[in-house]
């Protein structure tokens, strides 16, 4: 019983360290996280060695190694993941479920048949299986999208869970003495395993939900862009008409002018004409049709409320930044700092927007708004945090989504009240 007692420990050990390897996103080297692995497997079972050996048949002795054991257990999930967050505690307490899907069949095997071997065995198999079937459905799921939108309240619910179980199956009576508790114990993992089902269809819905407002906000940018450009293009051809119907005329009305040595009422009348031919119809900024849409039709949003808007921006047609990518987050910053500067007196409202790529080995943005306001910033993504509610605050959490995406250098901050937004990308 006492080997059985420490095989079980010792499996679930080792794959709650297999599966911090796998769903968290690592600090550390592979090496580095291993050897951090094992020394917490290491430590964990010294103290079930020395509870197996001098203390096991005492209630209160497994009570006081499992305190130790779990926080110790739950602190190697914060130490190995690259963020300190709640993603990381989450799966540290979803670890510790699911290897109770092995402890269970165990159990119910030794109750079954006493067969220790072969409960053993099942320990290990049940642990495997549980590992490979999470393995293949949802690591994918938790690295791209579960660890972005995770929040704190999510890890009640395995906390919750453990303790259930072991409530049920260790304290204050072991399984054997009450055996129709694993039964029960059985039901309840099934009911986790459909717990995170749909837990994980949720957040994929509501991170489809939000990908599809921020797409449909991109594209009615651009689109209002496009017909800003649209009829500026309209009044180029409807003048250049005129023009060309009014040119013959002219051409008379010169030839006349010179002939009777007019010359200066004739220089006035091509200077009209040459003043009318400069005459800027499309605004460009910059080469990229897609970026250059949005960029006219955030000046001319800015227009609208009284701010003097700003642009620098050299970014050629082909780049490596997808096109609606760049024009999504210049788009939600820019139109975050109309909202600012537009509360502002009319004489501060001023907005810069600095948009460079250099020979394709960098891109660089900035964007700057005067900002007399206190400003909350989040301790997790540095960026500000709206407390406005509803879907306030959207635009920075797709700006977080682009850093994260193209592994960007991004700052925020405030100097001299003013409000600076940086990203840096580097492609080489």
């Amino acid at each position: 019983m006492k080997i059985f007692q420490l095989w079980v420990v010792f499996n679930s050990c080792v794959f709650m360290m297999i599966h911090f390897m796998t769903f968290l996103i690592l600090k550390y080297p592979p090496a580095c996280s291993v050897l951090i692995c094992v020394s917490a497997t290491t430590f964990s079972m010294i103290l079930e060695v020395v509870r197996v050996f001098y203390a096991f048949d005492s209630v209160w002795g497994k009570l006081l190694v499992s305190v130790i054991q779990i926080p110790v257990l739950q602190a190697t999930a914060l130490i190995l993941s690259k963020k300190k967050d709640s993603y990381a505690l989450f799966t540290g307490f979803s670890s510790s479920n699911f290897v109770l899907a092995g402890n269970i069949v165990s159990c119910m095997v030794v109750l079954a048949s006493r067969n220790y071997p072969l409960s053993m065995a099942a320990c290990t198999l049940g642990n495997t299986v549980v590992y490979i079937c999470l393995n293949y459905m949802i690591k994918d799921i938790c690295r791209q999208l579960l660890y972005k939108e995770i929040v704190i309240w999510m890890c009640i619910i395995p906390a919750m869970c453990y303790i259930t179980f072991y409530l049920m199956l260790y304290f204050p009576v072991y399984f054997e003495q009450q055996p129709e508790t694993i039964y029960a114990a059985g039901s309840l993992l099934v009911t986790v395993i459909v717990m995170y089902i749909l837990l994980l269809q949720y957040i994929s819905a509501r991170s489809s939900e939000k990908n599809l407002l921020w797409r449909n906000r991109e594209l009615h940018a651009y689109i209002h862009g496009v017909e800003l450009q649209t009829e500026s293009a309209r009044a180029a051809i409807r003048d250049l008409r005129i023009m060309r119907h009014d040119m013959r005329h002219k051409d008379h009305l010169l030839t006349e002018l010179i002939n009777k040595k007019n010359y200066r009422e004739a220089l006035a009348v091509l200077q009209k004409d040459i003043t009318y031919l400069e005459k800027t119809y499309l605004t460009v900024y910059c080469e990229n049709v897609i970026l250059n849409s949005i960029l006219c039709g955030m000046a001319k949003q800015a227009e609208q409320c009284g701010i003097r808007m700003e642009i620098s921006c050299s970014v050629p047609d082909r780049q490596p930044v997808d096109d609606y990518d760049l024009a999504l987050v210049t788009a939600n910053l820019t139109e975050n700092a109309i909202q600012a500067t537009a509360k502002l007196a009319p004489e501060r409202r001023f907005i810069s927007v600095a948009i460079k790529s250099r020979n394709g080995e960098q891109l660089f943005m900035e964007i700057r708004n005067p900002c007399p306001e206190k400003v909350i910033f989040s301790k997790k993504t540095g960026l500000p945090v709206s407390a406005r509610g509803g879907d306030h605050g959207l635009g920075m959490i797709s700006v977080q989504e682009f850093v994260q995406k193209y592994h960007a250098h991004s700052d925020c901050y405030i100097e001299n009240q003013m409000f600076i937004v940086r990203i840096l990308i580097y492609f080489t």
